[in-house]
């Protein structure tokens, strides 16, 4: 019975002892798996961001089933690359074209305006003249589309630099509603002006935040129905602080703008159905949101009731400098 009890503990013990070898190594395998995946999530989110980098993830321990798994991901990756060269290579092409056409047709309506300008109205009855003005507007009208379509497709490109410093966009706007007086008076339109005696500081490229008021001051001109409500001031740490904003408002009474409609605002060639009878390219408010984004900035459009009405709200920030 002794020798028996023996034998069958030296068993117990020797399976034991395979046991916690086994549960050892596999303990220590689970830990082996559980690092190489972590390190090839890290991996993967650094690739993901910078795909132009051409990395691949690689498995630090070898795994058949992972490397399977991983190898999948390279594709993947690979194919993603391969897309993102075949767009870029398509938008510079497009970009290439837009310049071309832009450049071709620039050329000869600058002609014709020159020769319809030559034009002696005096020799000619009141109903030429009418007919002459017309013309004259559709080719200026049509001038202008053609260099904001430029325009926007080098915003897109991105080729543009904007060097950006502190700019007294207060003063600027002021110069804006000044500027564009003419085209609102002729609206008559009931126009209010908030803008502190103060400077109003941000970090900005001037010639980009003077297109983009004179943008947002045509939009408001042409589709406002009696009134217009401008502002402008800083905001958060103030307007030399830093992490602080710059905020304007540019609020007009308009047709009632559906959710669809102002989520759309900002879209190249897109205009409600209510100013359809305006002249316009839809571009003017496209490009704004571009400029404004390049230095920092943003863009948002609401719509709001207020004694009945319906208020179309263009709100803009820019870094305070």
């Amino acid at each position: 019975m002794g020798r028996g009890a023996g034998m069958a503990e030296i068993v117990l013990g020797v399976l034991l002892a395979v046991a916690l070898a086994a549960a050892a190594f596999l303990a220590a395998r689970y830990a082996l798996l559980k690092r190489s995946l972590r390190q090839a999530d890290r991996e993967l989110g650094e690739i993901v961001g910078h795909l132009e980098d051409n990395r691949i993830v690689r498995l630090p321990a070898p795994d058949a089933d992972l490397e399977a798994l991983l190898g999948t991901v390279n594709r993947a990756l690979a194919g993603i690359r391969a897309q993102a060269a075949a767009c870029a290579r398509h938008e510079a092409e497009l970009k290439a074209q837009v310049e071309h056409v832009s450049h071709d047709l620039r050329t000869p309506l600058t002609s014709i305006r020159g020769y319809l300008a030559l034009v002696d109205d005096a020799a000619l009855d009141a109903e030429a003249r009418e007919a002459l003005g017309t013309v004259r507007r559709k080719a200026a009208s049509l001038e202008r589309l053609v260099a904001q379509f430029y325009e926007l497709s080098r915003l897109q490109g991105d080729d543009v630099p904007l060097e950006l410093g502190p700019v007294d966009v207060g003063r600027m706007l002021r110069e804006s509603v000044a500027e564009q007086y003419r085209l609102l008076a002729d609206r008559g339109l009931d126009v209010r002006l908030d803008v502190p005696e103060h400077a109003v500081l941000a970090r900005a490229n001037g010639e980009a935040v003077e297109r983009v008021l004179a943008n947002l001051l045509h939009n408001a001109g042409k589709y406002a129905k009696t009134a217009l409500e401008v502002s402008m001031a800083g905001e958060g740490a103030g307007a030399a602080g830093a992490g602080g904003r710059v905020a304007g408002e540019f609020a007009n009474d308009a047709e009632g703008l559906s959710e669809s409609a102002l989520s759309r605002l900002f879209q190249p060639f897109f205009m409600a159905d209510a100013s359809r009878a305006q002249e316009g390219s839809g571009l003017g408010l496209a490009i704004a949101r571009h400029l404004l984004e390049r230095m920092g900035g943003s863009i948002e459009a609401s719509s709001e009731q207020c004694e009945g009405a319906c208020w179309l709200v263009l709100r803009i920030e820019l870094p305070a400098a």
